[in-house]
């Protein structure tokens, strides 16, 4: 093994580079990682990158992709030595699989430090789909039989890796990954790939499904606009025109508005592109189909996480997803397989997607049959439960509350799972400055509930008086509001 100063001071044989391939270099690379930026290593080593041998190549980015591994110094080193457009520049000129999997590794390890996020977006992220997503995911396969010579599958794990970390950067981002040619594409040709395959639980998979949950964050408010001008005109296509029923005009136009809100909305277009993926009834199939399938708790996670980003908005796009993903795909009992069995972070984020669902009243029959049990269910005794964070207990009670809302029957429902004793244990929680999110969430249903008179009865045969619903606590959180 050479010792690191060899290699800043040039002399690097061929001999010297195959030797630094064989061994294991990173252990030493790490403890040298200091003095690599105190001896100005990085800017020594850079220019190796371009070198015309390939060994030496391959050599030099596996020394830079080991020095930057958790040295923020070095990262920030390559940054200002325009390492960011050195290494995307000789990854879309190389052809050589082992230099590619170092550089895309290296990559990676520079994408995780936060203030390079932006820079390295604008440097290497059509590269990274031209060189790497496209002829790894075999969207294009057949068609160019030199770049399917670049399919690897570790560069991909490497590529998707680092494209994860900068779908989180923010707006600017997330923008320029939905108008980057090819790039969603590729990402959902892989896990369609995966899907069919039966092979859902691969590292590479998760990473392609998290970098489309962060995509699809804010979908509706960021959307271009010539986007959102066609999906509207395409709702009002698809929506039934209003007809009188005989002499009954106006029933029958309630009728008729009624049918029209119950129809999924969602077009079935054959072949999206781009950012059309991120609402396309193909998309929201796979990530059922991943919730079904995957048993990898982060992958669950992301698909439900996309699906809870895209119902988020209130528009007529988000409308039409929310029936789609509910009636036409009927979706509910995927959700409710994650309640019941997934992880806590997989619970979590699934009562935020029925929450949004929970928003309308068409689905709450739905709702109701399919997963109320299990929302009930995840209701602690009260407001203390240190596994169930106080927003989460919030948002189990924001749904109950749309669901009785909406229909004494489904009030009564509430009732009958036996979840009062709970609500009204948690509406009294306290922060020490006032109720909590889930204790005001909570004094707000029980009011909810009581406005069912209907069911008066019922909740004093259950040992219930009207002063557990309405009392001074109660008032003020609906009061508040």
């Amino acid at each position: 093994m050479h010792d690191i100063a060899e290699v800043i001071d040039y002399r690097i044989t061929l001999s010297e580079c195959d030797g630094w391939c064989r061994f294991s270099v990173r252990r030493s690379i790490i403890r040298s990682c200091l003095q690599v930026y105190y001896l100005r290593g990085i800017r020594k080593l850079l220019p190796l990158l371009s070198s015309d041998n390939e060994e030496v190549q391959c050599a030099a980015a596996g020394a830079l992709r080991n020095v930057v591994y958790q040295s923020s110094e070095n990262k920030m080193e390559v940054k200002e030595n325009s390492g960011l457009a050195t290494v995307s520049r000789v990854l879309k000129s190389s052809r050589n699989l082992e230099t590619r999997r170092e550089l895309t590794g290296l990559l990676w390890n520079l994408s995780s430090h936060d203030l390079l996020k932006e820079c390295l977006t604008r440097e290497a992220l059509l590269v990274l789909t031209q060189s790497v997503l496209v002829p790894s995911s075999g969207i294009f396969e057949g068609e160019n039989p030199k770049d399917e010579l670049l399919a690897d599958a570790d560069a991909f794990h490497n590529a998707t890796g680092c494209l994860r970390n900068l779908s989180s950067a923010g707006p600017d981002g997330r923008k320029a990954m939905r108008e980057c040619e090819n790039f969603i594409d590729s990402l959902v040709y892989y896990i369609r790939g995966a899907v069919a395959d039966y092979k859902t639980n691969d590292k590479s998979t998760e990473n392609c499904v998290c970098i489309l949950h962060n995509l699809s964050y804010q979908i509706e408010a960021e959307l271009p606009h010539k986007y959102s001008v066609d999906l509207r005109q395409s709702q009002q296509n698809l929506s039934p025109k209003e007809k009188s029923v005989g002499c009954f005009a106006y029933r029958g136009a309630k009728i008729t508005e009624h049918l029209a809100r119950k129809c999924p909305l969602l077009e079935e277009k054959a072949n999206p592109r781009g950012i059309e993926w991120l609402w396309s009834s193909i998309t929201i199939r796979m990530y059922l189909s991943l919730m079904a399938r995957s048993v990898r708790h982060q992958t669950q996670e992301a698909a439900i996480g996309a699906l809870q980003n895209i119902t988020a908005g209130n528009g007529p796009m988000t409308e039409a997803i929310v029936f789609s993903i509910v009636q036409r795909e009927n979706g509910l009992q995927h959700v409710r397989k994650m309640l019941e069995d997934g992880e806590r972070n997989v619970k979590r984020t699934a009562i935020s997607l029925i929450k949004n669902l929970s928003r309308y009243r068409e689905l709450h029959p739905d709702i109701v049959k399919q997963v109320l049990p299990e929302v009930v269910g995840m209701l602690p005794n009260d407001d203390t439960a240190t596994d169930l964070p106080t927003e989460v207990t919030a948002s189990l009670c924001h749904i109950l509350n749309n669901l009785s809302q909406s229909d004494t029957q489904h009030a009564k429902a509430v009732l009958n799972q036996g979840a009062l004793r709970q609500i009204i244990n948690i509406s009294s929680k306290d922060s020490g400055y006032g109720p909590t999110r889930a204790g005001q969430a909570a004094c707000v249903l029980l009011h909810t509930l009581w406005k069912q008179s209907d069911l008066h009865g019922a909740y004093k045969k259950c040992g219930y008086r009207k002063g557990d619903f309405v009392n001074a606590r109660t008032t003020k959180a609906v009061n508040s509001r």
